[in-house]
């Protein structure tokens, strides 16, 4: 069954790009002032944190001025698995969650500022978290199957020189450059349909010879446990512009971009024959002679089906070598700051993420075997709004919303990353002023619309499926600590 190891590498690698950079991970809790007016700080960015959101910000900086932020998250999925298409004996009925996980993202940077120049360097995660999941039941299959079938857990570190030029009182001009490093493992199974259940005349004949216990849904589909480790190296660039119009008006431009991101990675598949009795294993290789016999199976087909319920765990790939080359998507971004009213600051920004440049993942073996996985993404337009109001001059509360669409299809979406539908995020948050240091404290609710998909998409030439059809769920809590230094 050499088929299976395709299999393993295309579908490990597809979740391996669903959580890296589906728009469900594409972090942009980076500082803790611009995450409490919902990201919303092109225009102003006057803080460390412009070295993400806008490089022309940092003008505003002088002297030495230093900053930390971290986030806590905490994102509750749920899944309720659809049966509209072939029979999945092994997956729990009832709605699913995730296993409870929360993530700490910290960031932090540092600027200083000389005349109308200032250089600045910085770390972040734009891209992170992940999730486990247990929605097989796979005690009448094999129970030696791991209790947790889905896990990923992923790590990318942006580390961020910047420098930026101010050009006259109303305009200022930054530049940074991205060096990305990324960690991860991403462990999940793959479904190959059984002949011997999915295909009706095989199946048919199979039960007029007494063999329909061992048809049922349960051994619908052959178990393969994937996973894939690796780290990968990558580059890129933003660029930015702020122009204050006056004291009570400023816009700010920026972009992102990144190279494509090689990944170095590890690749491991183990098949999990399906566990039976003894009696049953007999009847079935005597059933099998005859239809050999009967020329309507064929002696290949006949000790791969014997496989199927060997319950035995064959490896079928055991830490080999596989390379992808990773797109990640261009980002565009403007805003625009009002202050014209007492005590009250309100800022817009809207930003386009072009996630089409996911299409196509070629992925190349250590053979020099190449595959490909088309994932389809759409381009996301994310907008919002964030409002300051000053209360004291040391104090100030934050309000802050944005709104995005998901970039996932349903042809290509799964519970790894179930980012199902569009997002709606507050986030509220206060700040205070202590002289040379600044803290802040904020909270962060992102609503996230369900999304029923009826169908799976089955790929009968990688012999697995590209999505999970059912209905899903998702909330994320975000609390966040900021603290700011001015030397």
């Amino acid at each position: 069954m050499k088929r299976f190891t395709s299999i393993s590498i295309i579908l490990i690698t597809l979740i391996f790009t669903s959580s890296l950079f589906a728009s469900g991970v594409a972090l942009t809790g980076i500082g803790a002032r611009a995450t409490a007016l919902g990201g919303n700080y092109r225009a102003l960015s006057n803080d460390w944190s412009a070295m993400y959101w806008n490089p022309a910000g940092l003008t505003a900086i002088s002297g030495l001025h230093f900053g930390i932020s971290s986030e806590i998250i905490t994102p509750a999925a749920k899944y309720l698995f659809s049966q509209n298409s072939p029979a999945f004996g092994i997956f729990r009925d009832g709605e699913i969650g995730n296993e409870s996980k929360s993530f700490f993202m910290p960031a932090a940077g540092i600027a200083f500022g000389m005349d109308d120049v200032v250089l600045g360097i910085a770390v972040y995660a734009p891209f992170g978290l992940g999730a486990e999941w247990d929605v097989l039941d796979t005690r009448g299959y094999n129970s030696n199957y791991p209790e947790i079938d889905f896990e990923d857990d992923l790590k990318v570190i942006d580390i961020h020189p910047t420098i930026a030029y101010k050009v006259n009182d109303k305009l200022s001009l930054g530049l940074g450059v991205s060096i990305t490093w990324a960690d991860i493992i991403i462990r999940k199974p793959s479904l190959t349909q059984n002949s011997l259940v999915t295909v009706p005349e095989l199946k048919g004949a199979a039960d007029a010879n007494g063999l329909s216990s061992i048809t049922t849904d349960v051994f619908s589909h052959v178990l393969t446990e994937t996973e894939l480790t690796g780290t990968g190296v990558g580059f890129g660039a933003n660029v930015g512009l702020k122009y204050d119009f006056s004291e009570d008006w400023s816009v700010g431009l920026s972009g992102s971009w990144y190279n494509d991101i090689p990944l170095d990675g590890k690749i491991s598949a183990v098949t999990y024959g399906a566990h039976i009795p003894q009696q049953a294993f007999t009847g079935l290789n005597t059933f099998l002679t005859g239809m050999v016999a009967a020329q309507k199976l064929t002696e290949a087909q006949k000790t791969e089906l014997l496989g199927v319920y060997s319950g035995q765990e064959i490896v079928r790939n055991d830490r080999d070598k596989g390379d992808a080359s990773l797109p990640l998507p261009m980002v565009l971004g403007a805003g625009i700051a009002y202050k014209g009213i007492d005590k009250l600051l309100v800022t817009a920004d809207v930003s386009w993420s072009q996630w089409s440049a996911w299409d196509v993942i070629e992925i190349e073996l250590e053979d020099k075997s190449k595959s490909e996985l088309v994932q389809n993404w759409e381009d996301g337009l994310r907008f919002g709004l964030g409002l300051e109001y000053s209360v004291t001059d040391p104090l100030k509360f934050r309000l802050g919303y944005y709104t995005e669409p998901s970039a996932i299809p349903d042809e290509t979406l799964n519970i790894t990353i179930p980012d199902p539908s569009r997002r709606h995020a507050i986030a509220v948050g206060a700040a205070y002023d202590l002289g040379l240091f600044v803290l802040d404290f904020n909270y962060e609710n992102i609503l996230i619309g369900d999304r029923e998909i009826d169908e799976w998409v089955y790929n009968p030439e990688a012999k697995g499926y590209e999505n999970m059809a059912g209905t899903y769920k998702m909330k994320v809590n975000n609390f966040m600590f900021g603290l700011g230094y001015k030397f």
